[in-house]
């Protein structure tokens, strides 16, 4: 995890870092403690990716009491139980699963709460990402809006970031709640086999994919 700091601290500009691994928060919990031990020159957010019944939620811990989120929940519930324990809720590539957006849309028409959704990730081809910013369009009046590198590895930290009025994490969160945020798409992201690998057998666009998550996640459940 201080490789991936010292990497973030060298070779790129961000002033603020978060890590959501997919349903674990280990890897946040890892990374605070060595980020707190060394004073990094940026601010770090940790959180977690949990896989749910509609999709992917980012779940971020902005007072740095991070909680273990149960994946494979209903999307709503997902976020109100992360809501409960201090989180901040951001929707991962919203246009993966296809019903996603409309979930989304429900919710809010029936008064649920939600920060913001990713409008630029990285990890998409063209034409993802080109769905994904008429989903920004369409629910950017009523959400904040981000940018994120979904690195699944070091090289890929920087590839689309979050600009914001500020540099620490209190001006990200106050630029959040008054939709002040502006996602930034950097570059399409050269990604090692092994990375590739785990993309591809969690991917949102190929057969299968609930059963892999469905597999994965029960099988973490049943190793702790």
């Amino acid at each position: 995890m201080e490789d991936i700091l010292r990497y973030v601290a060298e070779e790129t500009d961000l002033d603020l870092f978060g890590i959501t691994d997919h349903d674990s928060t280990d890897g946040a919990r890892a990374a605070l403690e060595v980020h707190r031990a060394r004073g990094y020159r940026f601010d770090f957010l940790p959180g977690v990716e949990v896989t749910n019944q509609a999709g992917h939620l980012l779940c971020y811990f902005p007072s740095g009491e991070i909680h273990d989120i149960p994946s494979l929940r209903p999307f709503w519930w997902t976020v109100r139980h992360a809501h409960e324990r201090g989180a901040i809720c951001v929707v991962a590539h919203p246009i993966y699963p296809p019903w996603l957006t409309g979930t989304i849309e429900k919710g809010l028409v029936a008064g649920e709460r939600l920060e913001a959704l990713e409008a630029i990730n990285a990890g998409l081809g063209e034409k993802g990402r080109s769905r994904l910013e008429g989903v920004a369009e369409k629910l950017g009046d009523s959400l904040g809006l981000t940018g994120n590198s979904d690195a699944h590895d070091q090289s890929s930290i920087g590839a689309a970031y979050t600009d914001f009025p500020g540099r620490s994490l209190a001006d990200f969160l106050v630029a959040l709640e008054s939709r002040q945020t502006h996602p930034v798409f950097v570059r399409t992201p050269s990604v090692a086999r092994s990375a590739r690998a785990f993309t591809t057998r969690r991917s949102m666009t190929r057969p299968g994919w609930v059963r892999n998550i469905w597999r994965e996640a029960r099988g973490r459940l049943r190793s702790t």
